[in-house]
């Protein structure tokens, strides 16, 4: 009997003999990240006939989430292993069509579409009214790897930069497809309070923090502090990420869908409006970066905190509900915006729940310290099972919506109230509200558009199909 996607992570004992089929068939990177830190993300455009292109994906040596979990299993018991190379292929609609398969078989219809779609007339007009419409930049302003035709990304990682080099080199010479673009990412680094080397992003904030968490034993390994889960339990079913393979009949056969995006990150950009929101607040500007983020460079949430605060592990055991108004973490902030852990109005916090996703990004480009001129940003990667109820939920009527949570849709005639995600909104002229004092209702608020420095430039919604449509002939 196959397994229930719908149990609780608390319920999820990965290491049963029940999950090993649903593993076997399942890409790595999914439930849990392959921890490599160095990435080269392949984009193709078929030019080989179906036959040709299906004898391709057959040999292609693709990582299950099986062999991920016994990689993970040496490791703890012999810390100098290191499981090699880990392979993901991802397919596009088009990617499907070129093997002549009907996509109407995915529920998705923003999959089936496309990331360059931008929607008909009626669906425009109604999302211009609520302000949940598409305000990514147009596809001809986008880099052009991404402008062309994508039918599929090859994800290669290694901890050795040379293994991830080759075997993107190796691409070149498929004979049945067209390399378009090879994105290079690299994890970024900084000890924190404890020691620990921990991943950041290049704005220098600890990145991956509040990730949905599957079983038991992810569960088992949260940080000390955040285990009574008064305020947040951080625990997702199965179903949240996992989706049927509608092209194969084998059980326990499934995929997620991946949203792949490039985003620029222009730090000089962001700092500068950091340092001018200080001086409009009459504030520091840790605090100042904190209130647009959510938390402090090193964790510390501001909704319990006005100054950093370190300690040996990242709080993530909290919500909003001590801070209805937003006056120490503010509405429009951008980890509030993106999940606000059960202060959305007019739902359920079951509901809000299932709209997270599975974050798997990495840095691209130098450190800042390295050259303020160079390129950098995030190659932004998330899994889930429903595109339009997770992601595009999330960035079109949460972070892209000035008037959630707090305000009601006027198209901007009679109020501002929260403004965009100053850290991920694409929409450059809506102000925030930020609160003049933190944690003083009394104090006001006061507009400040603190202009987004995340560009994107780029991407394409995907599918990871399982393995037992990869191996079919």
């Amino acid at each position: 009997m196959p397994v229930s996607l719908d149990r609780p992570a608390k319920d999820v004992d990965i290491t049963a003999a029940e999950y090993r089929p649903l593993l076997a068939n399942l890409q790595a990177n999914i439930l849990r990240a392959h921890g490599r830190d160095f990435a080269r993300h392949v984009f193709l455009r078929f030019t080989g006939g179906r036959d040709d292109v299906r004898a391709w994906l057959r040999g292609l040596q693709v990582t299950s989430a099986a062999e991920q979990l016994d990689q993970i299993a040496r490791r703890r018991a012999d810390l100098g292993f290191s499981g090699g190379l880990v392979t993901g292929l991802y397919l596009s609609a088009l990617g499907y069509e070129h093997l002549g398969l009907d996509t109407e078989r995915f529920a998705s219809e923003a999959f089936r579409k496309g990331m360059k779609d931008r929607g008909g007339l009626v669906e425009g007009v109604v999302e211009t009214v609520l302000d949940t419409g598409n305000k990514d930049p147009e596809p001809d302003t986008w880099e052009a790897g991404f402008q062309d035709e994508i039918h599929a990304m090859v994800a290669l990682a290694d901890d050795d930069e040379r293994a991830v080099d080759e075997a993107a080199d190796a691409l070149r010479a498929t004979g049945v497809a067209e390399v378009l673009t090879v994105e290079e990412g690299t994890v970024l680094r900084r000890r924190n309070s404890a020691g620990d080397l921990e991943p950041i992003e290049h704005f220098g904030y600890f990145d991956g923090i509040s990730n949905p968490l599957f079983t038991q034993q992810d569960l088992d390994a949260e940080r000390p502090e955040n285990q009574a889960r008064e305020h947040w339990d951080a625990g997702a079913r199965l179903s949240l990420v996992l989706a049927d393979d509608p092209f194969t009949a084998e059980p326990e056969a499934y995929g997620s869908y991946l949203v792949y995006r490039k985003l620029g990150q222009n730090v000089a950009r962001f700092n500068a409006r950091v340092t001018v929101l200080a001086g409009a607040l009459a504030t520091n500007e840790p605090l100042a970066g904190a209130m647009a983020v959510g938390r402090f460079k090193d964790g510390t949430p501001v909704v319990r905190e006005s100054a950093p605060n370190p300690g040996p592990e990242v709080v993530n055991d909290f919500d909003f509900e001590e801070d209805p108004h937003g006056t120490r973490c503010p509405a429009h902030a951008h980890i509030r915006k993106v999940n606000p852990r059960g202060t959305t109005p007019l739902t359920s916090l079951e509901s809000e729940r299932r709209r997270r996703i599975v974050r798997r990004g990495i840095p691209y480009g130098p450190p800042f310290e390295a050259g303020a001129d160079a390129r950098r940003g995030l190659l932004f990667m998330c899994f889930q099972s429903n595109v339009e109820e997770q992601f595009e939920f999330i960035q079109r009527t949460w972070a892209d919506n000035e008037h959630f949570p707090t305000g009601i849709p006027t198209l901007g005639l009679l109020q501002r109230d929260t403004g965009d995600d100053p850290v991920i909104g694409q929409d450059p002229d809506e102000a925030q509200r930020w609160p003049k004092a933190w944690g003083d209702r009394q104090a006001g608020k006061k507009a400040f558009n603190f202009e987004s420095a995340v560009t994107l430039e780029g991407g394409e919604y995907l599918f990871a199909p399982s393995l037992p449509f990869l191996r079919a002939p």
